[in-house]
């Protein structure tokens, strides 16, 4: 086993090489802007190692789990167009929508959830793929929270089998590819939108894999740190009367990074590092779900952290 993932680590690794050399060739670069918080034009679309991970477990292993697979090469194929072409809004979201109903299909969603539940599922598989996308805005952080996201799902595994754990060391080496070029001070690729999205589609699938499993609501605590960040930005942007859609630098850790000058791998650390913390305590450690009295009120002071921390660094910087 442990042969078989070093070839499958070179092989991605030498994916990443290639990739990096052609995206320089045809300019294939990510320029900075007013939004941006880098400074140098730096190659964009690395994240095409997350699903070429899925690609090589699919084939490594029989061409199961085909929908999800097909799904995933959706998303990213058109995810790396609009890396280069910026494509509709429109466009993108009916292509995000197709392939979580493939994963949705996968999973048998149709048949065990009634309509309103399926709805739900769609509301929040759609909500967390543009969450994972607008919190890739920093080196590491992309990568560092999906490796905390799926070793924890390893973890549990241990005690519940639940996932496809070949798959997911399979994405685990993918991802640590990727950190190689994109966790340092000056990162060598971003993972672009085929990255984020390929990863928030595979976050989707797993979490309505572990939803159908335990029937707990509770399995959104594993996304935590993004879902409060993401949710609670867009209320702020809409209370001010923003386009919450466009691009922006107001979430917290785009003010760490920009107005604080903090090193993005240090709070890409940061980020990663409680939502370990949360997963280990309140899964992992105890090796059940937690209650819901316990998620909600874990919920409610994770906001009202988040917010005292937010508001007192725009007060200091003089940010709306």
């Amino acid at each position: 086993m442990i042969l078989s993932h070093l070839i499958v680590f070179l092989i991605l690794l030498l994916i990443a090489l290639v990739y990096q050399r052609l995206a320089i060739r045809f300019k294939i670069i990510d320029v900075p802007n007013d939004r941006s918080s880098h400074q140098i034009p730096t190659v964009r679309g690395g994240g095409i190692l997350f699903p070429a991970g899925v690609l090589l477990w699919w084939m490594a292993f029989d061409f199961q789990n085909t929908w999800m697979v097909i799904g995933i090469l959706w998303v990213a194929a058109i995810s790396l167009m609009d890396d280069l072409y910026s494509l509709s809004r429109k466009l993108r979201f009916g292509v995000q929508f197709l392939a979580i109903s493939m994963a949705f299909f996968e999973l048998d969603v149709f048949q065990l959830m009634p309509w309103y539940v399926i709805l739900g599922f769609y509301i929040i598989g759609l909500g967390c793929i543009n969450a994972v996308n607008f919190m890739d805005g920093i080196n590491g952080i992309t990568g560092l929270y999906s490796l905390v996201f799926l070793g924890s799902l390893l973890a549990i595994n241990e005690y519940t089998p639940i996932f496809d754990s070949e798959l997911i060391q399979y994405e685990i080496l993918a991802i640590c590819v990727f950190l190689i070029f994109n966790f340092r001070k000056r990162a060598m690729m971003f993972a672009g939108d085929i990255g984020s999205i390929s990863i928030a589609y595979l976050m989707i699938y797993f979490m309505t894999q572990w939803y159908l499993e335990t029937k707990s609501w509770t399995v959104v605590l594993v996304l935590l740190v993004y879902g409060v960040e993401t949710i609670l930005t867009m209320i702020q942007r809409g209370l001010n009367k923003e386009n919450v859609l466009q691009p922006h630098r107001k979430h917290l850790y785009q003010i760490l990074a920009n107005e604080g000058k903090k090193e993005h791998v240090l709070i890409a650390v940061f980020y990663a590092m409680i939502q370990l913390l949360l997963n280990y305590f309140l899964f992992i450690r105890y090796k059940t779900m937690p209650a819901n009295d316990l998620t909600v009120l874990v919920i409610v002071v994770f906001c009202l952290l988040y917010l005292s921390i937010k508001l007192s660094l725009q007060r200091k910087h003089h940010l709306n």
